[in-house]
């Protein structure tokens, strides 16, 4: 199993461990299914880590399209594209420019098709911050470090956020005070991906 790989293996495993979280995040402002479609989103990963070549681009695209088939819900959706953008990001250049042009590309294509902003209390709250604090770092360890740290505090300031999007921008209201569940997805990746 190569490190890519085995990284992949190491987020669906942690998708599928907080999955009880999510649900219980997202019933406040959600449908509560996210620790479902968490789930899903873990089978996604690993039929597309089963089908890697070592051909980054094809692997981050297969990776996509896995999610996507796997988790056809929006939020599944959104992160199969978040995939789908960074496979035509990266260059033929080391594991930390990948990580950040891969990212940067992510969150670039996610606001695109979410039509959504920071600051309107989506998973692009945490994914931005973890995105700013790759593009400062000399090496991948310390990168995804602070990225898991960074996406972490974006998921605590979605607590104060008023949301705008999805069931959650009905009952606005209702949803303050509790931090956001699909920016809780993102930090727990990063989280996943700590060493």
């Amino acid at each position: 199993m190569s490190s890519f790989t085995e990284s992949i293996e190491t987020v669906a495993a942690a998708l599928e461990a907080n999955s009880k979280k999510f649900e219980e995040l997202d019933s406040v402002a959600g449908d509560g299914d996210l620790g479902i479609t968490a789930g899903n989103i873990a089978k996604g990963l690993r039929a597309g880590a089963a089908g890697a070549t070592g051909d980054l681009k094809a692997d981050l695209m297969l990776l996509g399209r896995e999610i996507a088939k796997n988790a056809p819900s929006t939020f599944g959706t959104l992160f199969a594209t978040g995939f789908i953008r960074a496979s035509a990001a990266v260059a033929d250049v080391d594991a930390l420019n990948n990580v950040q042009l891969g990212v940067a590309a992510a969150y670039e294509g996610i606001a695109t098709r979410g039509k959504a902003s920071l600051g309107e209390r989506t998973l692009l709250d945490a994914l931005h911050p973890a995105s700013e604090a790759l593009k400062g770092a000399t090496d991948l360890k310390s990168g995804l470090n602070a990225a898991a740290t960074a996406a972490r505090a974006g998921v605590v300031a979605t607590a104060s956020m008023a949301p705008k999007h999805g069931r959650a921008g009905w009952i606005g209201e209702r949803a303050q005070g509790n931090e956001d569940a699909g920016a809780t997805v993102i930090a727990v990746v990063f989280e996943a991906l700590q060493s």
